[in-house]
């Protein structure tokens, strides 16, 4: 979780784990050590998803018909692919910990929260995943919720604002479920702003991913470029630099979606947190000809 290199976090994950995995055949599963690289390896394929996504964007308005129905299925195919991982990251964590959900919290050690927290995230993120898959993995839907519970477990300023995200989460898909009074969206804010000054900003990418999938346009903007404010000033937790990581991948991932929907290419670089349709401010005062001119 300190490393600083996504690509190479990839690479380590999916070369590493079948070894891992074989040493279930003389001792007990190595759980905990599965659901990181299952979680990262959804991770990667939810990358490859996202860049399918892209390529049938562009496709779609060149009017490539046959390109953009097979990016639209390749897409589909990864997250397929993210959905399986993801739910086997949840699956250690039940195996190792329990089913999340129930009356009481597991007693946990600050060490193990860190999974539980990790594996609750996952078990949310193949719900997801599958719907976007079409549902081809089978995730149980119920797992939303008891994941949702599950989170209530940790201190939400311990644990980077996520348990308030996956809350607010809930809240903002489902207001009925909401208590009376409670703005959700400012509830979300709060627990984002738990996420910049923890270093680890798992909390913004639940707010971007929520606001994006709640249709609310304005609320992903600004969603985006508080993220891209808080990068230029709150340093990364070296503890957990590869979450926070992740996180921003997530988050540009759906920057890099509206950047191709509006201009049929990506993000500019150094462009996160702006948009095409920003209003364009001189950085310099305009000068005339004139004025060089003049004595």
């Amino acid at each position: 979780m300190t490393v600083d290199d996504i690509g190479v976090a990839c690479s380590t994950t999916q070369g590493l784990q079948p070894m891992v995995m074989a040493f279930t055949r003389v001792t007990s599963t190595p759980d905990r050590a599965s659901l990181m690289m299952n979680m990262m390896a959804g991770s990667c394929a939810e990358a490859d998803a996202s860049e399918d996504s892209l390529a049938y964007i562009r496709a779609f308005k060149a009017q490539n018909i046959n390109e953009a129905k097979d990016a639209r299925i390749r897409e589909k195919r990864d997250y397929a692919i993210a959905a399986a991982r993801q739910y086997k990251a949840y699956q250690n964590m039940v195996h190792e910990f329990g089913e999340p959900g129930g009356k009481k919290c597991p007693s946990l050690s600050k060490k193990d929260r860190v999974y539980w927290a990790l594996g609750n995230l996952a078990g949310l993120q193949a719900v997801m995943s599958d719907l976007r898959a079409q549902s081809v993995v089978n995730v149980p839907k119920d797992i939303a919720m008891k994941t949702v519970r599950g989170l209530q477990c940790l201190d939400n300023q311990e644990f980077w604002g996520l348990p308030l995200a996956a809350q607010a989460g809930l809240w903002i898909l489902m207001p009925d479920t909401a208590p009376e009074g409670v703005d959700p969206w400012v509830e979300m804010a709060a627990a984002a702003r738990g996420g910049s000054d923890s270093g680890v900003r798992l909390s913004h990418a639940v707010e971007v991913v929520i606001a994006d999938g709640s249709g609310n346009p304005e609320q992903v903007r600004d969603a985006i470029r508080r993220h891209a404010a808080s990068l230029k000033v709150d340093k990364p937790n070296r503890d957990y630099q590869l979450l926070d990581l992740v996180a921003s991948r997530q988050i540009l991932a759906v920057s890099d979606r509206l950047w191709t929907e509006g201009t049929g290419s990506r993000t500019p670089v150094g462009g996160l947190g702006t948009f095409w349709d920003d209003e364009k401010k001189s950085a310099a005062p305009s000068l005339s000809i004139d004025d060089l001119l003049e004595d």
